[in-house]
């Protein structure tokens, strides 16, 4: 399943409550909001009959049974936000299907699909700097998912040092617009581009937070951001000598001019109706390496949607013009009817989405890169997998397969229902991207951490032969071992999770590993320590990507903590708790979350957090410098 879960729906077995929610998720005559926490809540008046009733004269036509293009309504309700919705209304593709409504026509369908509250935005142009950015590329700049080609997360010329932890201290926050904080900022130069919820991305100066200019981009923007300097035989008809790369939630990677948020390009990945971009752009050498995904998984619980037909894939742009220099697909084989037991037509084989950023072996000409379960019943050699390509073409090198008959669907049980698999997966995707290393006398391992809770290391230069294996913690479709593990090159650094989406609780640990061996070197728990805001949903898991600086691991909790651990020992040197309420730079007063989508950075002597997540929300990015002596 999709790593960035946003639904509140149990994943294998389903209790009678839970049963009537998915009911609820799923009827067409759908007459009140769904929550996993109330299904039977009575309606408030903001929900009404009123938006029920224009859900049915506007919308139901269509999103009750969707075909080609048109998203089901099971779709919209698990993966978008009231704003989501009103964007879409008000200023997307369905502004013709909209029109005559008023606004709190509008609001009324947007709370009746997603089941909450709009939440008032702060103005894009708040605060604004008092002069245009100046763009400039250093050695202490974090410009990617992994800072590294190899997918590291370690930073050893950021401007801090371990000597600078115990005296961080927040400096100022910024609220994004919408109810969470999606992806991971990059940091180059003094400047911060960072984005979340309500399609925009923002670029701000790294020392102040005052903002240099905003970009629309139309969707929510879940990835990373990528920043890179763009040789002139790239630049295209637009040239621009630094640029930001980065994906969206309708399949479309944008480039924007680092310098002033002009749109350079903007280019759709794949043609299905459910394809979003989760993991993070790789720039090598003028070629922009981008993976694909899709929601087909969470839509395909509605039993009148078509299953399944998306494949994953890695596509391979030229980085001044967006043009497709070749794909690569998970699934080797397109998706052809089949028949089941109940006399079904369905698609199929389907899935292996990629949700993490490609690893690039440069000096060999090879990508590697991690893909996601399957959507149906028929089996592949590429879900749960790793892959390595050839970076020149894209051709398959060697797959290696760690989990067979992993196939899910959302509210599935394993009975053959609907759509549903009638061999039911446990949702132990590949959602982190491998790390590449060189141990000692050369010898390379591949590094990479599964839902499963396992973590594995494997030989690319053999084929991908298992090298070891070591379980860290019980294995979850939530993900034991989600964003993303970290290396100094002496230690592997795995963020670990047990959280149970049911009682929103769960315990969390910091592990290090050899990365030659697999062995535990130590083992921090994360403290048990009270929420900002308040006991429910208090868990204590690690979810968000790990980050490393010489002798310091930077790992947020889903507590809302952001802490700096030894790297020697495992033992804690700083904390803050990012859940709290804070008056943010941009003229608003807002809130953190859960730490949980993409992970911390470091540049230009800083640390950069997001706070908030669909799980626990929050909308912030909090940034901190040391207090030197």
């Amino acid at each position: 399943m999709t790593p960035a879960r946003v639904f509140e729906v149990p994943t294998v077995s389903m209790s009678p409550g839970v049963l009537a929610l998915a009911g609820c998720l799923i009827t067409a005559a759908l007459a009140a909001p769904c929550s996993a926490a109330d299904n039977a809540a009575p309606q408030s008046p903001a929900t009404s009959p009123a938006g029920a009733a224009l859900y049915l004269s506007h919308c139901a036509m269509c999103h009750d049974h969707a075909v080609d293009r048109i998203p089901p309504k099971v779709y919209i309700a698990t993966t978008r936000s009231a704003e989501d919705v009103i964007d879409t209304l008000t200023m997307g593709v369905m502004r013709p299907q909209a029109a005559g409504l008023s606004a709190d026509d509008i609001r009324a369908v947007a709370v009746y699909l997603t089941g909450h509250q709009p939440v008032a935005r702060p103005p894009a142009d708040a605060n604004m700097c008092a002069s245009a950015a100046s763009v400039r590329l250093t050695p202490q700049d974090w410009r990617n998912w992994g800072r590294d080609l190899v997918n590291s997360r370690f930073q050893p010329h950021g401007g801090l040092t371990a000597a600078d932890v115990p005296h961080l201290r927040l400096r100022w926050t910024f609220a994004y617009p919408g109810r969470a904080a999606f992806g991971q900022p990059a940091v180059f130069g003094g400047l911060v581009l960072a984005g979340g919820t309500g399609g925009r991305v923002f670029a701000l100066d790294a020392h102040t937070g005052c903002t240099y200019w905003s970009y629309a981009a139309g969707a929510l923007v879940r990835t990373g951001i990528v920043v890179g300097e763009l040789p002139a035989a790239h630049a295209g008809a637009h040239p621009a000598h630094n640029v930001a790369w980065f994906g969206d939630d309708k399949g479309f990677v944008h480039a924007v001019d680092a310098a002033t948020g002009t749109r350079l390009w903007s280019t759709s990945l794949d043609a299905h109706m459910l394809v979003r971009l989760v993991g993070t752009p790789v720039l090598q050498a003028g070629i922009l390496y981008a993976p694909v995904s899709s929601f087909e998984e969470v839509a395909a619980a509605d039993p009148k949607y078509r299953c399944c037909t998306f494949r994953g894939s890695l596509v391979a742009l030229d980085a001044g013009t967006g043009r497709e220099l070749w794909r690569s697909y998970t699934v080797r084989e397109p998706a052809a009817p089949l028949s089941t037991s109940t006399g079904q037509t369905l698609m199929g084989p389907a899935g292996a989405s990629v949700f993490s950023a490609p690893t690039i072996d440069a000096a060999h000409g090879v990508l590697y890169l991690g893909s996601g379960d399957s959507y149906t019943d028929i089996d592949s050699d590429s879900t749960d997998a790793l892959l390595a390509l050839r970076l020149a073409d894209g051709k398959r090198l060697w797959t290696h397969q760690v989990l067979k008959h992993d196939a899910w669907i959302m509210l599935c049980s394993g009975q053959p229902v609907g759509n549903c698999p009638s061999r039911l997966g446990p949702d132990f995707d590949f959602s982190s991207s491998p790390m590449l290393m060189t141990l000692n006398g050369g010898r390379q391992v591949l590094v990479a951490g599964a839902k499963s809770g396992i973590v594995y290391g494997f030989d690319p230069r053999a084929g991908g032969k298992l090298l070891w294996q070591r379980l860290l913690a019980a294995g979850t479709s939530n993900g034991a071992i989600l964003w993303g593990p970290a290396n100094d090159g002496t230690r592997v650094y795995v963020a670990t999770s047990e959280y149970d989406l049911q009682a929103h609780r769960g315990p969390g640990a910091l592990v290090a590993l050899d990365p030659a061996s697999g062995a535990v070197l130590w083992r921090t728990a994360t403290p048990e320590v009270a929420c900002a805001w308040g006991k429910d949903n208090c868990a204590h898991a690690l979810l968000a990507g790990v980050a490393v600086i010489p002798g310091v691991v930077f790992a947020g909790a889903m507590d809302g903590y952001m802490r700096a651990y030894d790297a020697h020992d495992g033992h804690i040197e700083w904390q803050f708790d990012t859940g709290q309420t804070f008056d943010a730079v941009n003229g608003v007063r807002a809130h953190g979350g859960a730490i949980d989508y993409g992970g911390e950075v470091i540049g230009d002597g800083m640390l950069f957090v997001n706070s908030g997540s669909m799980r626990q929300p929050g909308n912030l990015l909090l940034a901190f410098a040391p207090d030197r002596p």
